[in-house]
C-alpha cells in the first residue's frame, strides 16, 4: 500500500483500529499495536483513504463510525485530517475523492444527528402507534397534540398531508390492527377541519345577518335573469294607462333598492345595484331579456 506522507495530525481521542483477527479487514481496518500514537493513527488512516475505491468510502466511513464509541468526534476529526492533507488530493481524479469523502461524512453526521434526537424523543405507548418503519413511527395520537400548538387551519392541513404521504411512502415493518390506518385518519382530520370551517363561516355569516336586520330568508329569490325582473318593473314604469299615468310612478333609484332590499339570486346573493339601475334605464333597451323571455303587461 503506498504511504502517503503525514504532514499535521488531528486530535483524535478516539482510535478505530482493532487487533489482527479472522474478522480483520484489510482493505477497511487499521492494525491496533501498543501504546499506538495519534501520528500512527492518522498515517495509517491517511493511507487507507487512497487506497480504498470511491465506491468503497461510504462503507469505509459507516465500518469505522462503527468501531468507536462516540461517532460524531471521530467523524469531525477525520475531517479535520483530510482538510489538512487537501493538497494531496490533486488532481481531477484525486478532487473527485476528497469531494465524495467529505460529502459522505457530513451525510453520516447528519444521520446519526438525526437517529439521536428520535431516540430522545420519549415514544407514546404501544397502543398509541399506528405503525413503524425503519425510520420512524406514525402515532396519530402524538399528532394531534402537535396539532393544537399550531396556528391555524392550513397549517394542521399543510402538517397532516405531508404526514399521510410520509406514511404512504414508507416501508412499514410493524401494523397495529387495533387502531385505524394512519393515512385514513389524517384524511378524516382534515375533512372535519374543514366541515367544521366552512360551518363556522355559515353561522357567523347568519349571525351577521340576524345583527344587521337582513335575512335572505326573507326576501324573495329570484330563479333566473336579473333583467327579466327588472324589465318587467320598467314596463310599469314607461307604459302609460288611458289616465296618462305609468303603472308605476317612482325614480330609478327607488324602484333598484326596492328590488335590491327585497330580492337576492337563486344563490342567496344580494343583487347589484349598479347593475339594477343599467337594467331599469329606459335608455338601455340593450340589456332587456329577448321578447320570448319578457313579461308583458
Amino acid at each position: 500500500m503506498e504511504r502517503y506522507l503525514l504532514k499535521e495530525t488531528a486530535p483524535f481521542v478516539q482510535f478505530s483500529s482493532v487487533k489482527v483477527t479472522d474478522d480483520f479487514n484489510t482493505f477497511f481496518d487499521i492494525e491496533k499495536t501498543p501504546k499506538q500514537s495519534v501520528e500512527d493513527y492518522c498515517q495509517q488512516l491517511l493511507n487507507r483513504s487512497f487506497a480504498i475505491t470511491h465506491s468503497q468510502i461510504p462503507d469505509f466511513i459507516c465500518h469505522h463510525c462503527n468501531l468507536v464509541k462516540e461517532p460524531l468526534p471521530w467523524l469531525n476529526k477525520f475531517e479535520k485530517l483530510l482538510t489538512l492533507h487537501e493538497d494531496l488530493f490533486s488532481g481531477n481524479r484525486n478532487q473527485s475523492r476528497l469531494m465524495k469523502f467529505l460529502n459522505c461524512i457530513e451525510n453520516r453526521r447528519n444521520k446519526i444527528i438525526d437517529e439521536k434526537e428520535r431516540s430522545e424523543i420519549k415514544k407514546p405507548a404501544k397502543k398509541f402507534i399506528n405503525a413503524e418503519s425503519e425510520d420512524r413511527y406514525f402515532s396519530f395520537h402524538e399528532l394531534k397534540k402537535i396539532l393544537t400548538t399550531l396556528p391555524g387551519d392550513a397549517e394542521r392541513i399543510i402538517m397532516l398531508t405531508r404526514e399521510k404521504f410520509e406514511y404512504q411512502q414508507a416501508n412499514i415493518e410493524f401494523l397495529n390492527i387495533n387502531t385505524l390506518e394512519f393515512d385514513k385518519q389524517c384524511d378524516k382530520e382534515i375533512e372535519q377541519i374543514m366541515t367544521m370551517k366552512k360551518l363556522q363561516e355559515e353561522v357567523a355569516k347568519q349571525f351577521l345577518m340576524i345583527s344587521t336586520g337582513k335575512t335572505n330568508s326573507e326576501k324573495i329569490v329570484l330563479n333566473g335573469p336579473q333583467n327579466i325582473l327588472t324589465n318587467a318593473f320598467k314596463q310599469m314604469m314607461t307604459s302609460i294607462k288611458p289616465n296618462g299615468k305609468p303603472y308605476i310612478q317612482k325614480r330609478i333609484k327607488d324602484v333598484a333598492t326596492f328590488i335590491h332590499e327585497n330580492f337576492v339570486d337563486e344563490n342567496g346573493n344580494p343583487l347589484s345595484m349598479e347593475t339594477l339601475q343599467t337594467y331599469l334605464s329606459p335608455g338601455r333597451n340593450d340589456k332587456d331579456p329577448n321578447s320570448d323571455l319578457q313579461v308583458n303587461f
